[in-house]
């Protein structure tokens, strides 16, 4: 149950040390629990404010894997010895919640089997009132331990050939609408084939403060917004995470904490270490950057500048200082010829310009009847050339095209509305707010729908495909699903898992104890209506639950009560035959 190897022995396991008479923590499942009928759950790996971690064993396939359960011990709790998890009364609204984009992000992820620098995952479903999650299991280590059992830092040159690939995956799992707020050394690891992978998704709740999860937060690689619940998370968050992972890689300096941080507060990645780039020592300080304006945006944008060759400076050097070859110094004179005669033309058009503003303006004044004198003449001439702008970079348009294109910038929006609004019908509502973080607001309106599913959008305020801004506020309706729902079987289910059931299909209930033989006892006897009777939660019917309870057996206490009368009885004879009176 430590490693999920053979064992045919007793005592301890020899590979991992793990012994079945281990404490384990009450609140989480024990070892050897099985659930959706094939996966074998072992011991805790880790656990956060959003759940545990376990190794397992799948019995279809026979394989190692690791599985996710959902369970803030803010919102629910576990008796020890149990499976079921029961939420608190007062936090059922918001566990739902949060279940649902658990779900949610975990779907997602589990679309994205293709990409091999990713955990894959491999299933998804609901038990014991929650969710888990089954992940591929990785035969490798935490990119902690791989510095530690490299000196502490790694090469530049080593960066190019490890990096690349959690590059690209992390930009398609931002098309995809995923944010990881998690990326850290503990959520990367490195394969037994020398390959990164990303791990550790957790719902947005679980990687801020201020919620009602409690998070789990990577103290120097948590981007600044994630320590207040009001500020957005974007893909700008996930920039600094992997910045700050590659200053660690770099210098072997962990990045101080972003809250603790001013300015200049920290040390360039070149001046701790000199053999890094200058150009890959800037970029990454961008994707460190306090403000989420300054700081890069886009995963993309910054593996652009991060690979971005440098340009040449000065005859002799380049821009990291080493010398130019004789082939790179000759293209540099050459490029600069160009440039000179570049600039030699473009002076050359700015005085024939010149000269015909001067032109016009002369004739454009009226002719006065006396002749000015030749001393007046030069003087207007020499004023009118001065108060006119010469061009210096670039020819202008004729005089006459100016004028409109100048009232059209002074007439143009401050906020360009250039985004084409999506349709949002049928999509999810949490995961899509999720999305759009930053991008649009959305305001919901949850009612009761036949025709989509709970927790789907329908009904925009703003048609689909009209151009918008960046901020633009959506009014939604959002699925609380339908109406009327069919009663679920309860044959052979406890009341709590009834229960659950229930809670997830939105129906009321109360419940009620039945005294009956015909049922084990904690077991639904029976309802106020029969399975498949459709229940109106729209208008809040209730349906009453009976509960088995043992039936007491009569009373036996009479049939002692009846011998002894009988007794009595057959006592009389005896009297009777003191009497001497025979009885026929």
């Amino acid at each position: 149950m430590g490693c999920m190897c053979d064992k045919t022995y007793d005592g301890p396991c020899k590979l991992c040390g793990y012994s079945d008479d281990n404490p384990c923590i009450p609140s989480y499942l024990r070892p050897r629990t099985f659930l959706n009928e094939r996966y074998i759950i072992g011991k805790v790996l880790s656990y956060n404010g959003e759940g545990a971690l376990y190794i397992g064993f799948d019995t279809a396939t026979g394989t190692k894997v690791t599985i996710k359960e959902f369970m803030p011990d803010t919102m629910c709790s576990r008796k020890k010895g149990e499976e079921l998890i029961t939420v608190n009364s007062d936090m059922m609204p918001l566990y739902k919640t949060y279940l649902s984009e658990f779900i949610d992000l975990n779907r997602t992820l589990m679309k994205s089997r293709g990409m091999s620098h990713l955990q894959t995952v491999l299933d998804v479903f609901s038990e014991n009132n929650t969710a888990y999650v089954v992940f591929e299991f990785i035969n490798g280590i935490p990119l902690s331990t791989y510095l530690a059992n490299s000196s502490g830092e790694l090469m530049w040159e080593q960066i190019k050939e490890l990096f690349p690939p959690i590059f690209t995956t992390l930009s398609l799992v931002h098309a995809a609408g995923v944010i990881h707020r998690g990326i850290s050394l503990s959520t990367i690891y490195v394969t037994d084939k020398l390959e990164l992978k990303l791990t550790g998704f957790s719902i947005s709740a679980a990687r801020t403060t201020n919620t009602e999860i409690a998070c789990e937060i990577f103290a120097g690689y948590a981007a600044p917004e994630q320590y207040t619940a009001n500020d957005w998370n974007g893909t700008w968050t996930d920039v600094y995470g992997i910045a700050a992972v590659l200053y660690r890689c770099l210098t072997g300096c962990t990045p101080t904490e972003a809250i603790a941080r001013t300015g200049s507060s920290m040390l360039e990645p070149m001046m701790i270490n000199r053999n890094v780039p200058s150009n890959v020592s800037r970029v990454i300080m961008r994707g460190l950057s306090l403000s989420t304006e300054d700081r890069i945006r886009t995963i993309t944008e910054f593996v652009d500048k991060l690979f971005e060759q440098p340009k040449y400076v000065g005859i002799n050097r380049d821009a990291n200082g080493k010398p130019l070859t004789k082939q790179q110094a000759k293209k540099l004179k050459k490029q600069k010829r160009e440039r000179a005669k570049t600039i030699a033309m473009l002076i050359m058009a700015g005085l024939v310009l010149i000269t015909f503003a001067v032109i016009f303006i002369m004739s454009m004044n009226p002719k006065d009847n006396n002749t000015s004198s030749a001393a007046e003449t030069s003087e207007v001439v020499t004023q009118e050339a001065v108060t006119t702008p010469p061009p210096v970079t670039e020819p202008v348009a004729p005089p006459e095209t100016e004028e409109p294109p100048v009232k059209e910038s002074e007439e143009a929006p401050v906020v360009d509305a250039n985004i084409s609004l999506p349709d949002f019908t049928d999509r999810r509502y949490e995961s899509t707010v999720s999305r759009y973080e930053g991008t649009f607001t959305f305001v919901p309106t949850y009612e009761y729908s036949d025709d989509y599913v709970a927790g789907a959008m329908y009904d925009q305020s703003i048609e689909a495909g009209t151009m918008v801004a960046v901020g633009t506020q959506i009014e939604v309706k959002v699925s609380k699903g339908p109406s009327l729902v069919k009663l679920p079987e309860y044959k052979d289910m406890t009341v709590d898992k009834y229960i659950a059931e229930l809670n997830g299909l939105n129906i009321k209930y109360s419940v009620e104890d039945k005294e009956t033989n015909d049922v084990p006892p904690g077991h639904v006897a029976k309802c106020s209506k029969e399975v498949g009777d459709l229940v109106n939660v729209a208008e809040g019917e209730t349906i009453t639950v009976y509960v088995a309870k043992e039936k007491k057996e009569p009373e036996t206490e009479e049939a002692p009560q009846t011998s002894e009368a009988s007794g009595a009885e057959e006592s009389q004879p005896d009297e009777n035959e003191g009497g001497g009176i025979p009885v026929e």
